[in-house]
This record gives structure tokens, C-alpha cells and sequence, in this order.
């Protein structure tokens, strides 16, 4: 009955047919694009973007490190060149120097012997009222004294006291002598050559209470 009442139903059309379904196209799997979303940039604030930030400005800092290191580096070789040019130009310069002295003492070995003596006498009137002398080589102050009892009884025997005896080079040299006659100071300046090879005496005395000068040569130690 029931069959009977169903085909009576749809030969009137009021049941509706139902289609055939796509069931290939409906069981289909459904592939994902997995390369799409590896390429998408990940959320911001997530765990990875943090990662890649920080390892982008560690790098960044790396390669500032770097260039400064490279540029205190460059600083410090052109220094060390420098420093190296003014030790060359030191070392040139201290050779040049002992070439010279090594010259000079040899030239001064081939140097003829030269000496210089300086003696002071007094006459025996004037020889009591000395008391001092000051003498000055080259602008050197040589020799400065007091003249003692004995010296002034040597000096009325007509002995002279040599000031100073050492070795010069064989060229002009300044010689001033300075005494106090009388508790006044007496002064006389001479240029004498002395010779090579030789001993220069350059003497000066009171005479009739003036100061006098006299000078010679001798190729022996003792003038006279």
C-alpha cells in the first residue's frame, strides 16, 4: 500500500528527485599550501620574530665592532710607521755623530802637544802689599787666591808662583788677571797664541806697583 502510495506521489511530481552528488569531487583531499605559509612573515611579538631581531642586531653590532677594530688598527700602524721613520732618522743621526767624535779624538791624538802655564811675581817692594788674585782663562774662572806670608816672602827673592799649568789647544786664547794691590784690584787682559807642540808661559808681575805682562815659548818643560 504504502509503495503503491509513493510511485502515486511522484508520478504527480510532488517529491522532488534528488540529484546525484559529485561523491569524486566530494571526497577529494583538501591540500594545503604549506610553502605559502612557511613564506609569511611570522605575528609580530611572536617567540621567531624576536629571534631574527635579535640575531639581525647582533650582527649589526658585530660589524660595528669591526670597522672600529679596523680603524684603531689603521690608527695604530700608521703610528708604529712613524715611529719607526723617526728611529731611522735617530739611528742615521747617532752614527753620523759617532763618525764625527770617532774623527775628532783621532784628530786630537795627532795633535802636537800644547801646554799653557800662567805665573805671577812681584817685585820686592810691592810684593808685601799683594794679598789676593783671581785669574780667568777663555772666560773661565781659573784661579782665585789669597796670598800667604810665604808666598810674599818668595816673592821678594824674586820667585814667581805658577797659577796654572794644563794642557790647551794650540789657538789664541783670553787671559785675565785680576790682583788686589793695596786692598785696590788691579786688572790686565792678554791674548796669547799658543804654539803646538809646546809650552806657552805667560807671566804677569808688580812692577813699581803697576801690573805688567810678559809671554814666550818653550820647547822644553822647563823655561829656564
Amino acid at each position: 500500500m504504502k509503495r503503491e502510495a509513493l510511485l502515486a506521489l511522484l508520478a504527480l511530481g510532488m517529491v522532488p528527485v534528488l540529484r546525484a552528488q559529485d561523491t569524486t569531487r566530494a571526497q577529494r583531499p583538501v591540500v594545503s599550501d604549506t610553502t605559502k605559509r612557511m613564506r609569511a612573515a611570522a605575528p609580530t611579538g611572536t617567540p621567531l620574530e624576536q629571534l631574527v631581531y635579535e640575531e639581525s642586531q647582533r650582527r649589526a653590532n658585530i660589524a660595528r665592532v669591526l670597522l672600529l677594530t679596523n680603524s684603531q688598527v689603521a690608527l695604530q700602524q700608521e703610528a708604529l710607521r712613524n715611529l719607526s721613520d723617526q728611529l731611522y732618522v735617530s739611528e742615521q743621526l747617532v752614527g753620523a755623530t759617532h763618525g764625527q767624535l770617532t774623527l775628532a779624538v783621532e784628530a786630537l791624538r795627532k795633535q802636537p802637544s800644547t801646554m799653557l802655564s800662567v805665573l805671577f811675581a812681584a817685585d820686592s817692594i810691592a810684593a808685601s802689599r799683594v794679598t789676593g788674585l783671581s785669574l780667568s782663562i777663555d772666560g773661565a774662572n781659573t784661579v782665585t787666591m789669597a796670598i800667604s806670608d810665604t808666598t810674599r816672602t818668595a816673592f821678594r827673592v824674586g820667585a814667581a808662583d805658577e797659577l796654572f799649568r794644563g794642557a790647551v789647544l794650540p789657538t789664541p786664547h783670553t787671559i785675565v788677571l785680576t790682583a788686589t794691590v793695596n786692598g785696590q784690584p788691579q786688572q790686565l787682559v792678554t791674548r796669547v797664541s799658543a804654539l803646538g807642540d809646546a809650552v806657552t808661559y805667560v807671566q804677569f808681575a808688580i812692577q813699581e806697583g803697576k801690573l805688567v805682562q810678559t809671554s814666550w815659548a818653550s820647547r822644553t818643560t822647563n823655561p829656564f
